[in-house]
């Protein structure tokens, strides 16, 4: 599978999306801990921020997927 960014942005646009992603997760996610360690119902604003964020969250990690490469196995020592 191809990056489909690669052709978009170059590596450091992409390792600052990436970065940003991860921020605003840790941000939303820890919102979200925050209402439910209080045991107040979550607004609807988060409700669709969490869902838009694990939606996005496919293409992103088929993005970086994409990124691994796979090492070769040793060759035979024989």
């Amino acid at each position: 599978m191809a990056n489909p960014l690669t052709g978009i942005f170059g590596a450091g646009p992409r390792k600052a999306l990436y970065t940003a992603y991860s921020l605003i997760g840790l941000v939303v996610g820890g919102i979200q801990a925050a209402y439910g360690s209080i045991s107040v119902s979550s607004p609807d604003w988060l409700k669709v921020t969490l869902s838009v964020y694990a939606f996005l969250g496919t293409a992103i990690g088929a993005t970086a997927a994409s990124n691994v490469r796979l090492a070769a196995p040793p060759a035979d020592e024989h």
